[in-house]
């Protein structure tokens, strides 16, 4: 339990504070006055000063960090976030979100620079890492460790040739050309296999697990491109996910929303996890995703989100004529109360699912 929690606040501090220095780098550098850069949530413990009005503090409460602008909601004020131009209003609150992509994208990265990536260039065949038992393969006497190389004469470059040259030949005996390490030499051998059309769930055709191919390293360019390429698949998904199930008619709750509790949770399986196999590649991946779910979240149009205020310098854009700001706070803080409803609602049933032993694991068993 504790260490989940302390997983939970670590990570998420983080998270939050580079979101924050995102709004406060860019408000800072267009003369929105920044009153207060806080380290964590009030009450104040600390003020360790201040400079070009901007009060540093560290807080009582260890989650992330707060920028507080002046005039979010008051364009009067001199040097007010609200009577900014709609320009820099908008890369004010882009930038929080922004920042935890881009911070998705040096995760990534940095995760992919440690693991490197699938090395297709050295030798081709698949690999079989594991049989299943009364599978085509194991009648047929093919062995862990074995390398197909060819089917029915035509070349296995990767596990992708093999499922093709092998979905060609569903229900029907077919040659598979294998090499076989035996005592320190290699061996080619032929066997005859008839694919399965209709396997068991949980195996294919043959009943094989094939080995992944062993990684290489990867230059700086290529984890940086990985970083932005992983980063957009988890965009794309983010929409992808929720609009199937529109259009299957089944209910958005379907999408695995979390709230607190429940990232608290998985937060802690990821770090045991990353324990177990004495490695932080777990923690950096699980990370990038959740700081680039946390960028997209805060770009949802919902009032008291950047993305909400983002929706309100778009109306004033398209109207030409601003929505009065008082009317505007209250809009936001209604939202907030909104949010806060649901964030409710998530925890009682995360800590429900909890109790009862249902909340799903992440980790192997």
């Amino acid at each position: 339990m504790a260490l989940t929690v302390v997983s939970f606040i670590v990570v998420m501090s983080i998270l939050v504070f580079v979101h924050e220095f995102g709004h406060f780098i860019v408000a800072k550098r267009n003369h929105i006055v920044v009153e207060e850069f806080g380290f964590g949530f009030p009450p104040r413990l600390i003020t360790l000063g201040e400079r070009d009005g901007t009060v540093y503090s560290i807080n009582a409460i260890p989650f992330g960090g707060f920028v507080r602008l002046r005039g979010e909601d008051d364009p009067s004020q001199v040097g007010s976030m609200a009577g900014a131009p709609k320009i820099v209003r908008t890369a004010t609150l882009l930038a929080g979100p922004a920042m935890n992509l881009l911070l998705a994208v040096m995760l990534f990265s940095v995760w992919v620079a440690l693991t490197g990536l699938p090395d297709q260039s050295k030798e081709t065949g698949a690999v079989i890492q594991d049989i299943s038992p009364g599978s085509p393969a194991s009648l047929a006497g093919l062995h862990a460790g074995d390398k197909i190389v060819a089917v029915d004469g035509r070349p296995v470059a990767d596990f992708t040739a093999l499922q093709q040259l092998t979905a060609a030949n569903l229900g029907r005996p077919t040659s598979y050309q294998v090499e076989r390490q035996a005592n320190g030499a290699s061996h080619t051998l032929t066997l005859s296999i008839v694919p399965r059309a209709r396997p068991p769930a949980g195996e294919g055709a043959l009943g094989v697990a094939i080995a992944p191919p062993p990684n290489r390293p990867v230059t700086p360019a290529e984890a940086v491109a990985f970083g932005f390429e992983q980063t957009a698949t988890l965009i794309a998904l983010t929409f992808s996910i929720p609009a199937a199930l529109i259009r299957a008619g089944k209910p958005i709750a379907d999408a695995g929303f979390m709230g607190p509790v429940g990232i608290a949770a998985v937060t802690g399986q990821v770090v045991r996890s990353s324990i177990a196999v004495d490695s932080i590649k777990p923690i950096l991946s699980f990370m990038g995703a959740l700081s680039t779910a946390l960028g997209l979240t805060n770009l949802l149009p919902i009032p008291g989100l950047d993305g909400g205020r983002l929706l309100f310098v778009i109306v004033e854009a398209v109207r030409r004529k601003r929505i009065e700001p008082m009317q505007e706070g209250i809009v936001h803080l209604i939202g907030l109360g909104l949010l806060l409803v649901l964030v409710a609602m998530l925890t009682v049933s995360e800590v429900t699912s909890l109790v009862t032993g249902t909340f799903p694991s992440i980790t192997p068993h």
